[in-house]
């Protein structure tokens, strides 16, 4: 296309835009709908969706009617969206302050490591990205297999793995999305080592706003468990995991640290956090949360805490 077709071109895009705008504030297209709009399994027409909403937020009236949606369906669904029991849990959570932090973590991981994902055409790209959630997938099935056989360091291990990849991986879908932006080269490029940052970014990705994880851990479990995300408990956690040490006198075996309730908290919480924060797209969501949800009822958790 010769450049001077190029505005004309941009000026039709802003023209369609603003048509859907048009719409959408005369009530006559619902946001959720045309959010929702992208068939299961369409990865390509999935990311055009999202490029499509963060252009029509960019329009100061689309967000108050996006709410108006989002409490209209809560109702419908029966959720009260003026229940305060929500902002009480934030702060028990101290969830605005660890919000900022999350960001800049985030902030700090896109500067300093390198793209995750390298293509610089969607379908490679694609591929990429569906073998890092595979990987991360696989990582949380030996977990629950570890458990099955009675190996609960060892599965309380490979479930705090999990949490690092979901951590270091948050940034997948914003990478997928912009498949096309250029790639700056972050100085320096080296991946990150620090186990404390990756299971904070991980932890907090997927718990401080999640009443499901609240439901099936306990809200009081959850808040422990973001607390020894941030305060580098869950680091002595994973080593206590691997290594035979010596307390009182005696040498202590992982098996011995690490208990059965212990280990089916962290594989529960590893599957919550990545069908939460790696389930991008909603078939990839069910498709994980459904095998957690297996995993949860072959441990024993009532019916009501799962659904």
């Amino acid at each position: 296309m010769s450049e001077g077709k190029q505005p004309d071109l941009d000026q039709e895009v802003v023209a369609t835009l603003e048509t859907m705008i048009d719409e959408i504030c005369a009530g006559r297209v619902s946001i959720l709908q045309l959010i929702r709009s992208a068939p299961s399994g369409d990865y390509r027409a999935f990311v055009s969706q999202a490029r499509l909403s963060l252009m029509l937020m960019s329009d100061p009236r689309i967000l108050p009617l996006l709410n108006a949606e989002m409490r209209a369906e809560m109702i419908e669904v029966g959720v009260d969206p003026n229940n305060c029991d929500i902002e009480k849990e934030l702060a028990l959570k101290d969830s605005k302050r660890r919000f900022t932090k999350l960001a800049e973590e985030r902030a700090r991981a896109v500067n300093t490591q390198p793209s995750l994902l390298t293509a610089t055409t969607f379908e490679a790209r694609l591929e990429q990205y569906q073998i890092l959630i595979a990987y991360v997938e696989k990582q949380w099935d030996d977990a629950c297999a570890m458990f099955q056989r009675g190996n609960f360091p060892i599965a309380a291990f490979l479930s705090i793995l999990v949490i690092e990849e979901i951590g270091k991986l948050s940034r997948l879908a914003e990478e997928l999305i912009y498949f096309d932006a250029p790639v700056a080269s972050p100085s320096p490029a080296v991946v990150e080592r620090s186990h404390r940052r990756k299971h904070f970014i991980g932890v907090a990705s997927g718990a401080l706003i999640n009443a499901r994880l609240d439901r099936v851990l306990g809200k009081g479990k959850v808040r422990q468990i973001i607390h020894e995300a941030e305060s580098d408990e869950l680091e002595k956690t994973r080593q206590a995991c691997l290594n035979i040490d010596v307390e009182n006198g005696r040498a202590v075996t992982p098996g011995e640290r690490i208990s059965e309730g212990r280990a089916r908290d962290l594989t529960i919480l590893a599957g919550e956090l990545m069908a939460e924060a790696l389930g991008h797209f909603p078939w990839e969501f069910k498709r994980m949360i459904e095998h957690v949800m297996a995993f949860e009822r072959s441990v024993g958790l009532p019916e009501e805490k799962i659904k």
